[in-house]
């Protein structure tokens, strides 16, 4: 009978064996440069996050002669994901969230990069969308300025030669919202050295104007110009218009209703005027981290379903 119990035992621990071998993850595949010719890279270094609940760790290994990577003997199911990232021609590149669950144990997913140029020229005339609160002694500005990258090279830059983002004059309490990698406020311009990887790149900011007097002009220059601009302020019974944009109605926000202006294209130098007139005087009441909340969720939301109406076929 001793035996007997021995051998169950040995085919129990044997059989739990196994079923942990079955639920072990494996992520796999290729980095690939989307920048013509395609082709894997070999011999590239790729980082595996593993991220948690109350902590992270990071493994990594170096794809093989045909570009490949594999990650194996991962942790199956719980509360965790997955993020691929490889560092090519001085830019970082992640790849999506990945989760391993006991239905799909095993992931295969390519990683891409591009190869890197310093040609900003090739970027199309930016994007901007605004939105204007109106507090009491202030405004709260909040943008989203979206850049295009057309080619299959990403467009690099550098601390010495960083992209510039005027600010409006009398610009104060910045805050980035989204998007930046090292961003710096200076002489009333945002300056930054983040990569214009191939498609659409967007950087979000919000900051606050004060406002001495019923009547306050807001300008914005574009140096490289402007391919659209959209502006929205709060219809709480200031007057508004706009030098340089036409009034396209009213919008339903998720804060209240909005007046909008937009135009566009913007040649190179030349700016619009944001003029409104009722401002109420008194000290600015907004708690600073309230104003960022909201300028980042009135900003985000309402450009993506403004990118939406312009572009039918754009993801949402």
């Amino acid at each position: 009978m001793l035996s007997v119990a021995w051998s169950c035992c040995a085919i129990l621990v044997l059989a739990a064996a196994c079923a942990a071998d079955a639920e072990e993850g494996v992520i796999q595949g290729r980095v690939v440069t989307r920048t013509a010719p395609s082709h894997p890279i070999v011999h590239q270094a790729v980082h595996l996050e593993i991220v948690e609940r109350a902590a992270s760790s990071v493994l990594d290994t170096v794809t093989d002669a045909g570009g490949r990577f594999r990650f194996t003997r991962l942790p199956v199911g719980g509360i965790r994901v997955f993020v691929l990232s490889a560092e090519y021609g001085g830019v970082r590149y992640s790849g999506e969230r990945l989760a391993l669950l006991p239905a799909a144990p095993v992931r295969t997913v390519d990683l891409a990069v591009y190869e890197p140029s310093t040609d900003r020229s090739v970027l199309r005339p930016p994007v901007m969308f605004a939105v204007v609160e109106v507090a009491p002694g202030a405004l709260r500005v909040s943008v989203v300025q979206r850049l295009e990258n057309p080619t299959d090279r990403t467009v690099v830059s550098s601390p010495r030669d960083p992209l510039v983002f005027p600010l409006p004059p009398g610009a104060r309490s910045v805050r980035f919202l989204a998007g930046w990698v090292d961003p710096r406020v200076d002489g009333g311009t945002i300056t930054d050295a983040f990569p214009v990887t191939p498609g659409r790149t967007e950087v979000a900011y919000a900051c606050t104007l004060a406002a001495r007097q019923s009547e306050v002009a807001v300008p914005w220059v574009f140096p490289d110009g402007a391919g659209q601009v959209d502006v929205l302020v709060a219809d709480v019974g200031v007057e508004a218009a706009a030098d340089g944009l036409a009034p396209r109605g009213a919008v339903e926000g998720p804060t209240g209703r909005f007046l909008h202006w937009s135009g566009g294209p913007i040649s190179p130098r030349r700016g619009v005027v944001l003029r409104l007139r009722g401002v109420p005087l008194a000290r600015d009441p907004w708690p600073a981290a309230v104003a960022a909340g909201l300028a980042l969720i009135l900003a985000g939301g309402l450009a993506r379903s403004f990118a939406r109406a312009r572009d039918p076929a754009a993801p949402a």
